[in-house]
């Protein structure tokens, strides 16, 4: 996440509040300064009161999806739409703890979310790599887009997300619509990535490859063939 957080348009946080989002980044996101909050670890700003925590939650939860339209309370007036996007990061003990409540408000099902655990040859190639040299970052830095693209998305790819988004979408005891607008976008991303303004059968096997992970069972991570060099 580091290694992102330069990009135009990524807030970097380690520490948050609705209150504090409200008053200092909201208005970054109305003049388009602010696109995406990258939040290192959820944790952190978990570990408030519950009654501060439970804010947090409630405010992410809109502001991802249906966005923040107005607010007026005792420290906050607010009337201008504003949405973003989420990207952060937790301990699989505090989703375990918290997957139920949130999933009842549908705050999980807005995400994509990828679990994985270390295999043995993994920690090996891990413990292989810090005896050669130390955290390297950026290395396989991908600049995003200063304006919006147009990547065009095939109906017969965008078909073949269904039974993943269904699948996806059990886990939430939902029928897997978040779930296909968020793979849509995944797509799009990975055309980028590889330097195409339309996807591929080539995106839709990264993403299948990527789908191992997106559930909770903390599935081994293993190296993928197309990411390999």
């Amino acid at each position: 996440m580091k290694t992102y957080r330069e990009n135009k348009g990524i807030i970097y946080m380690t520490d948050c509040t609705a209150y504090g989002i409200q008053r200092d980044i909201l208005p970054k996101m109305v003049s388009g300064e602010v696109k995406t909050l990258m939040i290192a670890d959820l944790l952190t700003p978990l570990s408030k009161q519950t009654k501060t925590r439970q804010a947090f939650i409630a405010f992410l939860n809109n502001l991802i999806e249906e966005g923040i339209a107005k607010i007026t309370t005792y420290a906050m007036i607010w009337d201008k739409e504003v949405k973003a996007n989420v990207i952060t990061s937790v301990t699989d003990q505090a989703i375990a703890e918290g997957r139920h409540e949130w999933a009842k408000m549908g705050f999980l099902s807005r995400f994509i979310i990828f679990s994985y655990s270390y295999g043995r040859s993994t920690i090996a190639q891990i413990l292989e790599e810090y005896s050669l040299h130390g955290l390297i970052l950026g290395k396989n830095y991908i600049e995003l887009p200063k304006e919006e693209l147009d990547i065009e998305l095939p109906k017969e790819i965008a078909d073949k997300l269904d039974k993943t988004a269904v699948d996806i979408g059990k886990q939430f005891e939902l029928y897997g619509i978040r779930a296909k607008i968020n793979f849509r976008t995944l797509l799009k991303a990975l055309a980028y990535r590889n330097g195409r303004n339309i996807v591929t059968e080539q995106e839709y096997k990264e993403f299948l490859e990527l789908s191992d992970y997106m559930n909770f069972r903390l599935n081994p991570l293993k190296k993928s063939e197309w990411c390999s060099e």
